[in-house]
């Protein structure tokens, strides 16, 4: 009989840690529902702040190019005429083709240079924080 009651008892500690086991379970299960749909509320932030800063880089190089079209056939002919004066019409080309190209090189390095901007980054650091307790989590439960 005595052993029957440490059987109910054992029965009932089981079902305790059991119920405080899913209690617990549903609990990070909740933490890690509400913590995604953060995560995914910034990297939809993020993207359409990052969309916004590329669109308009792309206005920018669109509109520059055709406001400096009308302009760089002008001064090109015009460069070409004062030249020929002094160096002929061959060297007068020459010179203006290698200038176009010196001045296209340069408008090519400063586009690159301003395309810094990362996707998402703030998603990104939170990302590697997640992981990094994770595996810390992990490190601790093997303990055990």
């Amino acid at each position: 009989m005595f052993s029957l009651f440490k059987i109910k008892e054992q029965k009932a500690i089981i079902k305790e840690e059991a119920v405080a086991l899913v209690q617990q379970a549903r609990g990070v299960a909740q933490r890690t529902v509400e913590h995604t749909g953060a995560l995914g509320a910034l990297l939809s932030a993020e993207i359409k702040e990052y969309a916004e800063h590329q669109v308009k880089r792309a206005i920018m190089v669109v509109l520059a190019c055709v406001l400096l079209l009308g302009a760089y056939f002008t001064f090109c002919a015009a460069l070409a005429v004062v030249l020929n004066i002094w160096l002929g019409l061959a060297w007068a080309l020459v010179c203006v083709c290698v200038l176009n190209g010196v001045i296209a090189a340069g408008l090519l390095i400063r586009f690159r240079a301003t395309a810094g901007k990362r996707l998402a980054p703030a998603t990104v650091e939170e990302l590697k924080n997640d992981w990094q307790c994770l595996k810390m989590l992990c490190k601790g439960n093997s303990k055990h």
